[in-house]
């Protein structure tokens, strides 16, 4: 059996991750914006997740990264909410 990864099968690994964490951050903020989670601990617990200290591995350290990259994200559009008026404040 061949195991070698072409371009094709690279892309399609890499989208269906994408996929996931994409479904992972959308379930976090709507959650979080019916108050049903606290997103700051969400965010928390995903920097800690994988410490720098424990990503020995180059797959280790993609986790790291994409791991950071969704709080990142996550807080970044928790800001943009609490920046925008309410529909009360119209």
């Amino acid at each position: 059996m061949n195991t070698d990864m072409n371009s094709a099968d690279f892309d399609e690994l890499a989208g269906r991750i994408d996929g996931v964490a994409q479904a992972v951050m959308l379930l976090g903020a709507a959650l979080e914006m019916q108050r049903l989670m606290d997103g700051p601990y969400w965010c928390a617990l995903l920097r800690q997740a994988r410490p720098e200290a424990l990503a020995t591995t180059p797959l280790r350290q993609a986790s790291r990264r994409l791991l950071q990259r969704m709080a990142h994200q996550l807080d970044d559009a928790r800001r943009a909410r609490q920046a925008r008026p309410s529909p009360s404040d119209r």
